[in-house]
């Protein structure tokens, strides 16, 4: 199956759930194209992707999400458990991943930038004419 997951959150609850279902479908034997659009862009520029540390929940559990980013770094530094852009790396050693990330949100905000302004996991800097390509290609399609 080919799954397109389309990501417009840059917070860390919605990061980690793209590595997880990620590194999970290629697991599987799916392939996967993630179009990251929005604040999502920004999470995959170098610099950026360690200082992630928002999750985003409703006020009432804003003590049980603060113990998952708690536990989410101390899973990290104990080797636990991977960052979610290690995740995405994980997945396109073992299958068939592609990461495209759309520019319009540089744009819109003065902001000149090149493939080498970000992770190394991502493929191609495009803008939503991709997107639609890749509604056309997958079989599946999930938003976070």
């Amino acid at each position: 199956m080919r799954i397109l997951i389309l990501i417009t959150s840059s917070t860390l609850d919605r990061l980690i759930t793209l590595g997880t279902i990620t590194l999970g479908a290629v697991s599987m034997g799916h392939e996967v194209a993630i179009y990251a659009t929005q604040s999502a862009s920004f999470a995959f520029l170098r610099g950026y992707a360690d200082k992630i540390g928002g999750y985003n929940s409703d006020s009432v559990l804003s003590e049980l999400a603060g113990g998952v980013v708690r536990g989410y770094n101390d899973a990290i530094k104990g080797g636990r458990f991977y960052r979610w852009y290690e995740m995405i790396r994980q997945a396109k050693e073992i299958g068939n991943v592609r990461v495209y990330v759309c520019t319009q949100p540089f744009e819109l905000a003065g902001i000149k930038v090149g493939l080498g302004d970000f992770l190394d996991v991502v493929d191609e800097l495009v803008m939503i004419g991709k997107y639609v390509e890749l509604l056309e290609w997958c079989d599946k399609s999930v938003s976070l």
